[in-house]
């Protein structure tokens, strides 16, 4: 094609080529093209996107499962038999000190921060799904690194920061695929998915952790650990083949293929109508408009675009960093990394149960945030999370603190820990995500969501290194900080976050013009 062939500095000229509208385009045009999806005779028919993006999203399972899994493999007999440096002279088995147990868990995390800056960039070089199959091979042989030679917890711990950093990318394209993909008229609901998913995963790998502990007779049978890495595999297949039957962005097959036949079928498909709808055309002449308007400033552009970019990119990209920093500080993945080993310190006979609870809790519930990102917007299910779970949070350390003692004290942390993950489930779980997703111009989408999930990987290598150290020392009362970052984060909902709901990238550009 021509317009493949044009040179860089020639780019301008092919997107004002590609529409003889671009001229008689107003300079903020309203995105007429969701209400041609509403408006004309022909009716959208959402199942085959709706499936469409539900293979997509699956990406955020293999996330989930690593959370579900690797706080009951880490608290296993086989586990810490097999990779645990020091030796109880009492048993002669090896185990794992606090400190060094959090740092095998952790490093996954920081994986996840190099994946997010570094591999999900090939999603803007050659295509969100390429990323995402590149992602999955590297997934793949860190899964294959953590088997094949089970004799040093070093081996194990390469292993995992391998998987860290292919599921580090795929935190990034998942949400920047489903945000560019998914039907116009419900992008919020199905980029909220991708925290279903993530649930989803949670739960299954707590389900499979309690099913090996119970059924194996041996306690010290390596397949109680290595059946949960196994299975990675599968999901891996999963995900691939879910992407042979999906689209690639139509947003990316504009902007970088420039393939303008193949962004108008991509579209027509995620959106359930014909290609020669008014809404394909519309998206085309609008997406065509944006980047023109890109290219011809492109020599204004810089390294630092994302920062020093206007209007206010620095702004808005601490705006995402908190948001996912905030979601970390909650204290989720002090309740999923660690729940097996808190609730034994709560003197519940079999802690392997409350996990499963709590993750099906958080996986039923997260379906709520589907329809409350929509319904509530973006803005006050953030707030709504932050002073809910703050309330549970509280109640949580009191109890833990200063009533352990008292029979029915277990049972009311578990009550106010399932309350406080459903306020996660459906508020700052799914919507941090959908706020990143639609907070960035797309020129500059890629760069800034990765410095957000960094973040977000970041604060939480933090909290499941030192997690195990704290608590040893101050027990439940570490809650307390968990509550006070919760404070801290309702503010900041209310005093900086925007309401993204509903509006398009000149929307939100017109937005930090004028309110913030």
């Amino acid at each position: 094609m021509a317009e493949e062939q044009a040179a860089p500095m020639v780019k301008a000229e092919f997107f004002e080529s590609e529409s003889n509208l671009l001229e008689n385009i107003p300079s903020h045009m309203p995105i007429k093209y969701i209400e041609s999806v509403e408006d004309k005779e022909e009716v959208p028919s959402l199942l085959k996107p709706v499936m469409l993006c539900v293979a997509i999203a699956f990406g955020g399972f293999i996330i989930g499962w690593d959370v579900g899994v690797i706080g009951g493999i880490s608290n296993m007999e086989s586990f810490q038999n097999n990779f645990g440096p020091l030796v109880d002279l009492a048993t002669g088995r090896h185990y794992f000190p606090d400190i060094l147990i959090g740092l095998v868990i952790s490093i996954f995390s920081i994986g996840g921060a190099l994946g997010g800056l570094t591999m999900a960039k090939t999603g803007d070089w050659r295509g969100r799904k390429f990323g995402l199959y590149l992602s999955m091979f590297v997934y793949c042989i860190g899964l294959g690194i953590q088997l094949v030679h089970d004799v040093s917890w070093w081996q194990f711990f390469a292993g995992r920061m391998l998987t860290g950093l292919a599921v580090g990318s795929t935190a990034v394209l998942v949400p920047m695929f489903l945000s560019e993909s998914a039907p116009l008229t419900i992008r919020g609901a199905m980029t909220t998915l991708y925290q279903l998913m993530i649930t989803f995963g949670i739960m299954m790998g707590n389900i499979l952790n309690y099913a090996v502990r119970s059924k194996l007779s041996n306690p010290l049978d390596n397949i109680s650990w290595q059946l949960p890495i196994y299975m990675g595999f599968i999901w891996a297949a999963v995900i691939v083949v879910g992407l042979l039957f999906t689209p690639e962005s139509a947003n990316f097959l504009v902007t970088k293929k420039h393939s303008i036949e193949e962004a108008k079928i991509s579209f027509a498909i995620m959106n359930g109508i014909s290609e020669d709808n008014d809404a394909s055309i519309d998206f085309i002449e609008q997406t065509l408009k944006e980047q023109h308007q890109t290219e011809r400033h492109a020599c204004h552009l810089n390294l630092f675009e994302f920062i020093t970019g206007k209007p206010k990119y620095a702004k808005r990209l601490l705006v995402g960093i908190l948001v996912m920093t905030f979601q970390q500080l909650s204290g989720i993945n002090y309740f999923f990394y660690y729940g097996t080993s808190l609730f034994e310190k709560a003197n519940f006979k079999d802690p392997y149960l409350p996990s499963i609870f709590l993750s099906t809790v958080n996986f039923v519930a997260t379906f709520g945030g589907v329809y409350l990102v929509e319904s509530l917007g973006r803005k006050y299910c953030l707030l709504l999370g932050s002073l809910g779970m703050f309330s549970c949070m509280l109640i949580y350390s009191t109890v833990g603190t200063f009533a352990l003692e008292y029979r029915s004290s277990g049972i009311v942390m578990i009550a106010f820990t399932c309350i406080y993950i459903m306020f996660f489930a459906t508020t700052l779980g799914p919507v941090s995500f959908v706020v990143v997703s639609e907070l960035f111009p797309m020129k500059t989408k890629a760069i800034s969501m990765a410095i957000c999930s960094s973040f977000n990987w970041m604060f939480g290598f933090m909290i499941s290194l030192l997690t195990p150290v704290i608590t040893t020392r101050i027990g439940f009362a570490y809650g307390y900080f968990f509550a006070g970052c919760l404070i801290l984060s309702a503010i900041f909902v209310w005093a900086m976050v925007p309401e993204t709901k509903g509006k398009s990238e000149s929307d939100i550009n017109t937005l930090y013009e004028t309110e913030y």
